[in-house]
C-alpha cells in the first residue's frame, strides 16, 4: 500500500508539473465538460484517474448495456447471415450495399466506434496517464473494430475472408465487458500458460513409461 501510494503521489506530481500530458488528444483538459461527461460514462482504461472524474455507476451501466446489446446483436446477425445465406441473397437480389445485413453491421459497428471515442476522449489515446491503448484489451478491440468497420464501409461484405473472419472476434467483447471473465481469461491463457505446459510435460513423462510397460 505504501508503494502504491508513493507511485500515485509521483504520478500526481508529474501531471501537475506537465499538465499537457493529461490532455486527451492534446485538446480536452480535465475541466472540459465533454471530457468530464465521457469520464462519467466509462471507467479508466489503465490505472486510476488522479485528477479526473470518477465513473458514474448509472452512466457506466447504461453505456455497458448499449455495448452489450450491440455485441449480442452483431453475433446474432453473424449467425443468421452466413456465407451461404449471403451468396443466395446476392444471387437473387443482386450485389448492392443497402442490404439489411450491411446496414445492420455498419450501425452496430458505429455503436462500438462511439464507445471507443468516448474512452479516448475520457482518458486519451496513447500519450496520457490512463490512455486507451495502454490496455491490452483495448488494443485488441481497436484492431478488430477498425478492420471490421473500415472494410464494411468501403467494401460490400468485407475485404476478404480473413477480414470477415475477424468479425467473430466481436464475441470477445462479452469477455472484456465483465471484469471477472476478463480476469479468468487472463489467468487461464496468460498467467496459467506455463503451468499448463508444465502439467502437460509431466503427464507425457508419466504416460510414456507406463505405455511402454503396458
Amino acid at each position: 500500500m505504501d508503494a502504491l501510494r508513493e507511485r500515485r503521489n509521483q504520478q500526481a506530481d508529474f501531471i501537475a508539473a506537465h499538465p499537457s500530458f493529461d490532455h486527451s488528444l492534446w485538446i480536452f483538459k480535465q475541466s472540459n465538460p465533454i471530457r468530464r461527461f465521457c469520464q462519467a460514462c466509462v471507467p479508466p482504461a489503465y490505472g486510476d484517474r488522479i485528477f479526473g472524474r470518477k465513473a458514474n455507476p448509472v452512466f457506466e451501466l447504461v453505456m455497458r448495456g448499449f455495448v452489450l446489446a450491440a455485441v449480442v446483436a452483431s453475433v446474432v446477425v453473424a449467425a443468421i447471415a452466413t456465407p451461404l445465406y449471403r451468396k443466395d441473397y446476392y444471387s437473387e437480389n443482386g450485389v448492392h450495399r443497402d442490404t439489411w445485413v450491411n446496414l445492420t453491421e455498419v450501425a452496430l459497428g458505429m455503436v462500438l466506434v462511439v464507445e471507443a471515442g468516448i474512452k479516448i476522449i475520457a482518458d486519451g489515446f496513447i500519450f496520457a496517464p490512463n490512455a486507451y491503448l495502454l490496455s491490452i484489451w483495448n488494443i485488441m478491440d481497436f484492431i478488430v473494430l477498425m478492420v471490421n468497420t473500415t472494410t464494411s464501409l468501403i467494401f460490400i461484405g468485407g475485404l476478404s475472408r480473413v477480414t470477415r473472419a475477424l468479425k467473430a472476434f466481436r464475441a470477445l467483447r462479452l469477455i472484456t465487458l465483465f471484469s471477472r471473465l476478463r480476469d479468468t481469461l487472463h489467468a487461464v491463457l496468460f498467467a496459467g500458460a506455463l503451468k499448463i505446459l508444465d502439467a502437460s510435460v509431466l503427464t507425457i513423462l508419466y504416460l510414456v513409461p507406463f505405455a511402454v510397460w503396458g
